[in-house]
């Protein structure tokens, strides 16, 4: 069976117009290395080389050619601690500026604190960084949350976590990841909010592990998600440009539908 590419000629603009740290794509195929239908790598778009992988196969996920609206995407699953990894990603410190956005889909609820991506001093575990893009502890919550210090959230709030998505943090000023402002983006269909804005009340650990998928710490703080593209910058970006991400992303996988009322590019790519 090919795989073809869905980065299609007609989008004008792409995350390659940006300066990016990272860039994971499900659509190009040649990126994601398979140890038979389990992904074991992950391959950055960046030109960074800043790859995210599993060498055990009971923690690799699953690639699915057509699950996610009938485009491909990465399937982490309930049934184990499906995660990729890459611990050496120090161009992209979580105590500095930062952008990320991400398309993904949860396919469970009532599991807090799930994973998109985020800083992890280690895999799995529940201090050593600051998680971002994540469900909360709310079935109608995504957003990013302090596991080291003081229980700060910043989060948008959704009628449903159950849903194919685009969601994007951004964090601008500060000292070491202290006093910023972070901004919280989440699309979906008829939901309380799609943008919010707080002040980064915490500092942000120094690590440079990155984690996509998995779960934030030990126990049961993980879920079944479909995670396709994975974007991230190593410093925040103006609402014009994330509007744009927004834009490539929903034109791209096909979820238009969910950008907000009066959003640039929710008929016309950019």
């Amino acid at each position: 069976m090919s795989i073809i590419y869905i980065d299609s000629p007609r989008l004008g603009f792409t995350a390659a117009d940006l300066s990016t740290s990272l860039w994971l794509d499900a659509a190009e195929a040649d990126t994601v290395v398979l140890n038979g239908s389990t992904v074991s790598q992950w391959q950055d778009k960046s030109g960074l080389g800043n790859h995210v992988s599993s060498a055990t196969v009971g923690t690799q996920p699953t690639y699915l050619t057509t699950a996610f609206g009938g485009l491909p995407t990465l399937s982490f699953t309930a049934a184990g601690t499906e995660v990729l990894f890459n611990g050496a990603m120090t161009n992209f410190a979580s105590n500095e500026d930062y952008f990320i956005a991400a398309v993904f889909e949860f396919r469970q609820l009532n599991q807090s604190w799930d994973m998109i991506c985020g800083w992890r001093s280690a895999i799995n575990t529940g201090t050593g960084g600051t998680p971002l893009l994540q469900a909360m502890s709310s079935n109608q919550q995504i957003g990013v949350h302090n596991t080291d210090n003081a229980d700060v959230r910043i989060k948008v709030d959704v009628t449903t976590r159950l849903t194919k998505r685009i969601a994007t943090i951004g964090r601008t000023g500060g000292t070491n990841g202290n006093g910023g402002t972070v901004t919280v983006t989440a699309t979906g269909h008829s939901q309380p909010s799609y943008l919010t804005s707080g002040t980064q009340t915490w500092t942000s650990a120094t690590t440079s592990g990155f984690q996509i998928g998995g779960k934030q710490a030990s126990g049961t703080q993980f879920g079944n998600k479909y995670i396709s593209e994975i974007i991230c910058c190593p410093a925040n970006l103006s609402t014009t440009d994330r509007q744009k991400i927004e834009g490539y992303l929903a034109h791209k996988w096909g979820l238009t539908a969910n950008l907000p009322a009066g959003h640039p590019y929710k008929i016309v790519a950019p």
